[in-house]
């Protein structure tokens, strides 16, 4: 195989390619849950859904935060010039991810029958599903490995490109093993679907061995640089890989567990006020599955940024240079802010005709209004996190997480029997996210210093949102007039919103040329319009003072 460079990307660059790989996958999970769903009904995804669940469980504690902790670690090593060590801690992460993934596999497929037997599986006809998803354990883990060598050298490609491959299979196998094994019976229909994810999983470990062996050539001559004579033990580097990625993978688990604990607090609490258990159930859906999926697609550049900044703050910090990592975390903010406040103004402005675009369900509007503003903070926390978790200290974006949530649970237990109602859920979201991001910027700024730019992060972008959501309000408005139909005034209103903002954006300031550099294709096109555009700014601004 030919020998392919590795090339070290920015933060945005590396930020961008996640984004549309996540924005991708998101597009493809929306789509194949129709065809499943129309082939399972009810039922049968009842009984496709546990396995998935248990699966998440057993990867988050196996392997969940490993290429958190093996992307700071690298990056750390290289930073000092530990090339040796740097390939040593994927081969360590490698050869424990190996033992952990066959392990947890194992357990699920022979400890399937005890989970059913002893109630904690409810439903008897999920133990073909958990049989058909232990193996996806080992190929996840094995994939995390390798995803962390990567982000360690701050290559975001091969990890996009397997998150896009697992994906595409994991759909196609959904779809045709649940479709072959109907005539067997929903049982095993379900079983297979829940089996079709394990295609996708060994698609994206075969993906990710082709990139390595790609680059092996590239990785063995860094290595080969490495004129150090310091070498750290294979357990030594081990504990330091788990000191990381057992904070991250429990901040996931927490995550996974509050949710159980949000359905049954939420639909309890709302009967308690006189509604019915299909009414509680029903509002239930409507702020988890419809208005939380308008909330998970707006944060996707967030995240993206979150796992980009890792491997570059923990170089910085591995070269004690703290004003780097100000800056880097300064700039996260910003640029977290241009994508999340737009994001949060356009679904207050038209809520309930989104949802009733996407799920026919205008009630459904009423939460997410409430929920849109916990966008913003949630893109600052998981950015921050980035930050932290790149420091070293993964421990505390974990803790505030947890804080977070307490509050959160709290808002849920005493608000929702009120006439708040299923708002008051919506409202713990908002400020579980709150609580978590000002907790972390806080202990950055404590840790290394942290000077925003308000004009700059948050004043510019928050008046361009602002003025972006008055007009997709008004167009809409405008849509129904002209066009005479809902549906299509609403699509008016989103692609009107979609061309509004930028130009805003631009016009104010509150987007650089080089924040579009990065931009695949069109970025240095695009950063060289901008540049022209700001120098005649600056002109016009200067001899308007002048005068």
């Amino acid at each position: 195989m030919a020998r392919r460079a590795l090339k070290k990307q920015t933060i945005i660059q590396g930020a961008i390619i996640l984004t549309l790989a996540g924005i991708f996958i998101r597009i493809l999970a929306v789509g194949y849950r129709i065809p499943v769903g129309r082939l399972l009904g009810g039922e049968g995804l009842g009984i496709y859904a546990v396995p998935n669940q248990v699966y998440y469980i057993f990867f988050t504690i196996s392997s969940a935060g490993i290429p958190v902790a093996m992307a700071r670690l690298i990056s750390e090593k290289i930073s000092h010039g530990y090339y040796r060590d740097a390939y040593r801690t994927f081969k360590v992460a490698f050869a424990a991810m190996f033992l952990f993934g066959l392990l947890f596999s194992l357990l699920l497929f022979f400890g399937a029958s005890w989970l059913v037997e002893s109630g904690l599986v409810a439903n008897p006809a999920s133990y073909y599903g958990l049989l058909a998803i232990s193996p996806m354990i080992f190929f996840a883990a094995l994939t995390s490995s390798f995803r962390g060598l990567f982000q360690g050298l701050q290559n975001m490609s091969p990890v996009a490109a397997s998150q896009v491959g697992e994906q595409v299979m994991l759909v196609a196998g959904t779809v045709l093993f649940s479709y072959l094994l109907m005539p067997k019976g929903l049982a095993l229909a379900a079983a297979g679907a829940n089996f079709g994810a394990v295609p996708g999983a060994v698609a994206a470990t075969l993906i990710m061995i082709f990139y390595y062996f790609r680059h092996r050539g590239s990785l063995m001559e860094m290595v080969d640089r490495d004129t150090s004579e310091y070498r750290e033990k294979a357990f030594s580097l081990l504990k330091k890989i788990l000191a990381v990625s057992i904070p991250v993978s429990f901040a996931s688990v927490a995550m996974a567990i509050t949710g159980f604990i949000d359905n049954k607090l939420i639909i309890d609490r709302l009967q308690m006020v006189g509604y019915s258990l299909k009414e509680a159930t029903n509002l239930y859906g409507q702020i988890n599955q419809m208005a939380m999926s308008f909330v998970n697609i707006s944060i996707v550049f967030a995240f993206a940024l979150g796992t980009s900044i890792v491997p570059s703050v923990a170089e910085s910090f591995g070269a004690n240079n703290k004003m780097q990592i100000q800056r880097k975390a300064s700039e996260a903010i910003r640029l977290s802010l241009i994508t999340t406040l737009p994001a949060a103004a356009g679904l207050m402005a038209i809520a309930p005709q989104l949802t009733d675009l996407f799920y026919a369900e205008k009630a459904a509007g009423i939460p997410l209004m409430t929920l849109a503003p916990s966008i913003a903070f949630w893109g600052i926390h998981l950015v921050l996190s980035g930050v932290l978790q790149g420091l070293g200290r993964a421990d505390i974006p974990v803790i505030n997480l947890l804080a977070g949530i307490a509050v959160r649970i709290s808002i849920t237990y005493f608000l929702v029997p009120t006439s708040l109602g299923i708002k008051a859920a919506a409202l713990g979201t908002v400020a579980m996210f709150l609580v978590s991001s000002t907790l972390n910027y806080l202990a950055v700024k404590r840790m290394v210093g942290l000077n925003v730019n308000i004009p700059s992060a948050v004043l510019r972008p928050g008046i361009a949102s602002l003025l972006m959501g008055l007009a997709v309000f008004q167009l809409y408005w405008w849509g129904m007039a002209l066009l005479g139909h809902a549906y299509l005034a609403t699509i008016a209103a989103i692609l009107g919103g979609a061309v509004i903002y930028p130009v805003l954006a631009t016009v104010m300031g509150a987007v650089s040329s080089d924040d579009v550099k990065g931009l695949p294709r069109i970025g240095s096109r695009a950063a060289a319009l901008l540049t022209a555009y700001e120098s005649r700014r600056d002109r016009l601004v200067s001899r308007l003072r002048g005068q």
